[in-house]
This record gives structure tokens, sequence and C-alpha cells, in this order.
């Protein structure tokens, strides 16, 4: 996939770009089917959103699609030559009528774990047609050049972050199919889902191989550490930072 040098440009001064259809109706389908399937994984409340995350060890179907020639080359773009799978998720919002649970608040994708460098880009895939009504993402452009940004926690009953932001910013409208791109650093949020049906989602996380990640919200991690020492890591594109032999030789 070639993504236009319009999309590009607007990418590097808004920090994201709607770049198309990247499922086919054959895949799309079949993601469908995944999504119902890890969705049923465990009990959920109604009137909330599904998250079912690092899911590529326990299906052929994402796998395909996380190493698909369409992704994979669009991601070389925005990140480089080198380029690791970094995180997946199926993200399903489910009607909430008069709950108001299944908002997402603004975030940066790196106050969840804080990527160095930075270059990492979330390409959000929908698995339905998205919009206003049904709990679409929203953007705010040119945020991701503010940096990393001071995150809180939204409420103490769930795990989700937050901050304080100004504008209601851009919905990114998308057919099923359809992906949006936006960078590690991009403010970003979705509303509640006031359609009577499920809004299903699914988005991956690009990132160099050499880049190192830090959350300040764990306590139990107390340096960076490099992507390419986790698992659900996986080399994509290019080659892997290997380090350089500390091997010397005397004459």
């Amino acid at each position: 996939m070639k993504i236009p040098e319009n999309a590009l440009l607007q990418y590097r001064e808004e920090g994201y770009t709607i770049i198309g259809r990247v499922l086919d109706d054959a895949l799309l389908a079949a993601m469908r089917e995944e999504e119902a399937r890890f969705r049923n994984f465990e009990p959920y409340e109604p009137h909330t959103t599904i998250f079912r995350s690092q899911l590529t060890a326990y299906s052929s179907v994402i796998r395909q699609v996380v190493t698909s020639p369409a992704l994979v080359s669009a991601a070389t773009q925005l990140v480089g030559p080198n380029l690791s799978l970094w995180f997946n998720q199926f993200v399903t919002k489910m009607p909430d009528g008069d709950a108001g649970k299944s908002a997402f608040p603004w975030h940066q994708d790196n106050g969840y774990a804080s990527l160095e460098p930075a270059t990492n880009v979330t390409f959000w895939i929908a698995l339905d047609d998205v919009d206003t009504e049904n709990g679409c993402v929203w953007v705010q452009p040119g945020s991701h050049k503010l940096g990393l940004l001071d995150h809180r926690r939204a409420n103490t009953d769930n795990w989700h972050l937050t901050l304080d932001v100004e504008g209601d910013g851009l919905p990114a409208v998308l057919k099923a199919g359809e992906a949006v791109a936006f960078t590690g650093l991009t403010l970003h949020r979705s509303k509640l889902n006031h359609s009577q049906l499920p809004r299903r989602g699914f988005f991956i996380e690009y990132a160099d191989p050499a880049a190192t990640y830090y959350r300040q919200q764990d306590p139990n991690q107390t340096e960076p550490t490099p992507i390419s020492q986790e698992p659900q890591t996986w080399l994509v594109a290019g080659q892997l930072p290997w380090p350089k032999s500390k091997a010397t030789h005397e004459n």
C-alpha cells in the first residue's frame, strides 16, 4: 500500500491520517468471526467496552492481518524500514443505552506505555461502519507535537488513563475495513455508542524494533525495557537491533 504524499504530510503535521481500505471483504468477514469468538471467551457486562488483547498466538486470521503486505508497507512508510508488531486488540463498544459506560476518555497511547523513540503508529481498523452515533475515534489534530503529557486515572475503579483536553477534536468516520493511522502521541478518544448494535474495531500498534518502553503506572518496572524482549513483539520488516559485539581481539 502506497500512502499518498498528502496523507503522509497530514500524518507528520496533524498526527493522523485516514489510509482507506486495508481489509478486503473476505478478511473483514473473518475478523468479525474472530471478534465474536474472542468476545465470548469471558463474561462481559452490557453497555460497556470489551477489550481482547495480544491475540496473535491464538488466531491465524489475526496473524494474517498484522503481517499483511498492505499494513506492513503502510507502517514502514510512517515508522521506518525496521518494524515490529508491538500491540493488537479488539475493541468492541456495546450499545450503551442510558448507562454512559462505553466512552473512552482522551489519552495518548504512549501514556500507557511510553516508547522511545516515539515513532510508533497505531492503525485503528473499523470492522463496522463507524461514525459519531456509534462511537468512532476522535483525534486532536497536531496534539502529537506537545510530546508525552501527564496522564491520571480516569476514576478509581478502572484502568483507564485520561487528561484534560480543550475542544472536541475531529471524528474519524470510517467504512468497515478502513483504517485511521495516528501516532503514539496523538490525543484521541471515543464517545458513547448510541446505536442499537455493537461497534467493532481492531487496532494494531507497530514500533521501531530498537524502541524501549516504560509504564509509569507499573510499580514493578523501574527502568525502560527493550520491546524486543517481550514475547508478543514480532519483527515484521527489516532487522532487529542486535547489540554490537563486546569481544576484543589481542594481537
